[in-house]
């Protein structure tokens, strides 16, 4: 079926996931485009994701994927890689495998082609892209695979569901509901959460319908554990999460609006708000990684 594209619409997702300050206070920066405007392209981050192999942070951002080698004070920020400076509005990272979506930048490779990218993938870390499927066409703005079936991708696409199962290639049509934010249940493709103005939102049949959870707090970003409990964070300005008996617990403060959420292979959870990117391995507190620095 078909990615159908429909005038962008400014939904409450705006409000909940807003936009956070750039992050190069307190890290050193080497950028591989001098006239690259690493301020601006990190005042929008969309999503967050650590290599395994390598401990590596990759950003996701307004202008192309960042990299930070560590997740400790005086890490070194790096980037766009290859001075690719795409907006990369949609995210995601498994076995080594990186998707993305979004809009071409001034230095993008013509293959990317003209205002939508529809979905690209990379298998070597950001440095190069192919073409999979929708471009021109898509801009999705947010994107999960299933870990227990990394054939599975789930696209938000202005406010319909879509899935592929041949690795994005394919996609056909599932519900319409206006997500801010979807995972994978790590166990079973079938499962997928969506966070939504009305709140947390369950689909147990690959996106074609969800029922609204009506015990979880709303949340704008969601993250998943290993054990398949849930993190976000919640509209009323906190970090919430499940405990082990699958009751929602609230955690630390969130200053001003979230913008991405991601939960590390180690289980620490990492934050983007308005101080910077944090990390917590307790969710009791956050550890600010990196001081935001005001853009001009």
């Amino acid at each position: 079926m078909p990615i159908h594209t429909v005038p962008r619409r400014l939904i409450a997702a705006v409000a909940v996931l807003g936009t956070a300050a750039p992050l190069l206070a307190g890290c050193a920066l080497r950028s591989t485009d001098p006239e690259h405007d690493t301020k601006l392209a990190l005042d929008h981050i969309h999503g967050l994701a650590v290599d395994p192999a390598t401990g590596i942070l990759f950003i996701a951002s307004h202008g192309g994927i960042y990299t930070l080698d560590g997740l400790t004070s005086g890490a070194e920020l790096d980037g766009p890689v290859a001075g690719n400076d795409f907006d990369a509005m949609g995210f995601t990272f498994v076995d080594g495998v990186m998707y993305a979506s979004g809009h071409p930048g001034k230095n993008s490779p013509e293959h990317f082609g003209d205002q939508n990218l529809g979905l690209i993938r990379s298998d070597d870390a950001a440095r190069t892209w192919d073409n999979i499927s929708a471009a021109g066409e898509a801009d999705f703005h947010d994107l999960a695979v299933a870990v227990s079936d990394t054939n599975r991708i789930y696209a938000n696409n202005y406010g319909i569901v879509h899935r592929s199962d041949d690795g994005g290639r394919t996609w056909s049509e599932g519900a319409g509901i206006d997500a801010w934010d979807i995972t994978v249940d790590p166990t079973d493709p079938d499962t997928v959460y969506a966070s939504t103005s009305l709140g947390l939102q369950i689909s147990t049949d690959g996106g074609r319908t969800f029922n609204l959870d009506p015990d979880a707090p709303r949340m704008g970003r969601i993250a998943l554990f290993d054990d398949g409990r849930l993190v976000g964070d919640s509209v009323d300005g906190h970090i919430v999460y499940q405990a082990a008996d699958g009751q929602w617990v609230t955690g630390p403060e969130v200053v001003g609006a979230a913008q991405a959420l991601a939960v590390t292979p180690d289980q620490e959870v990492l934050l983007v708000d308005d101080r910077g990117i944090q990390k917590s391995t307790t969710l009791t507190t956050f550890e600010l990684l990196y001081r935001p620095e005001p853009h001009i």
